[in-house]
C-alpha cells in the first residue's frame, strides 16, 4: 500500500472511531494530559487540514531535510521546535476541541483528508514546503502524517479501553521512522538484548 492510501485509512479509522463515540467518552481522559478524547481528537484532525494547504506549497528548492527521520529527529532535539512548544501544542488542542463541534473534526478525517490526499496522489513525490518550517519530498511529508495518525490512534483506542488496532501499514512504516531515529547500533543491541542502551523514547 503506498503512503497516500497507507494514511487515507488511518483517517478512516479516526472518522469511524468519531462517529462512534458517546459524549460521555468524548471527555474521557488520556494518557497525554491535560488530554481529553475531545482535545486528542482535535490535535488529530488538524493533520488534514495541514495537508490540504501543503498540497499548494510545491517548491523548486532541494528539501532541507532528506527523510522524515531527519526532521522530525529536529525537532525533537533538546532545543528543537516540538521541545520548545510542546506546552503551547497540548494548549491550543484543548482550545480547538472547545471551538470546533464534533462534526467539524469528524468532517475533516472522513472529508477533508480524502481531498488532500487525492492532490496529493496528482502531485507526485514533490518537494513541498512544510507548514514553514522545512522543505520535504511528499512522501516524506505524508510519512509524517502516518506517524502522527497512527500513534495518536492508540492514544485514543487506549483511553477508551479498546483493543490496539490500526491498519498494519500504518504500524509498519509508523515503526520504521521510529527504528530510524534511533542510533542504530544502540538500537541493533538494545533490540537483540546485548545492551542496556537508553534507546529510547525517540519521539515524545
Amino acid at each position: 500500500m503506498n503512503r497516500a492510501d497507507t494514511l487515507g485509512s488511518l483517517w478512516q479509522a479516526w472518522a469511524a472511531q468519531g462517529e462512534a463515540l458517546t459524549e460521555e467518552q468524548w471527555a474521557t481522559p488520556t494518557r497525554l494530559p491535560p488530554w481529553d478524547v475531545r482535545a486528542l481528537f482535535a490535535h488529530a484532525s488538524a493533520w488534514p487540514r495541514w495537508l490540504a494547504y501543503i498540497v499548494t506549497q510545491e517548491r523548486e528548492t532541494p528539501p532541507t531535510h532528506p527523510t522524515a527521520a531527519a526532521l522530525l529527529l529536529d525537532f525533537n532535539a533538546p532545543d528543537g521546535l516540538a521541545t520548545r512548544m510542546r506546552q503551547s501544542t497540548a494548549d491550543k488542542a484543548v482550545d480547538d476541541g472547545r471551538e470546533h463541534t464534533t462534526e467539524q473534526m469528524i468532517a475533516a478525517c472522513a472529508e477533508v483528508g480524502p481531498q488532500a490526499l487525492e492532490a496529493a496522489r496528482a502531485l507526485g513525490d514533490v518537494v513541498v514546503d512544510y507548514l514553514g518550517l522545512a522543505r520535504l519530498r511528499l512522501d516524506e511529508v505524508l510519512s509524517i502524517g502516518i506517524l502522527e495518525a497512527t500513534v495518536h490512534l492508540l492514544d485514543l483506542q487506549r483511553a477508551l479501553g479498546v483493543r490496539p488496532s490500526a491498519p498494519p501499514s500504518g504500524l509498519a512504516l509508523t515503526a520504521s521512522v521510529l527504528a530510524a531515529m534511533a542510533d542504530p547500533v544502540d538500537f541493533i543491541e538494545a533490540a537483540t538484548g546485548r545492551t542496556g542502551a537508553e534507546v529510547f523514547p525517540v519521539l515524545t
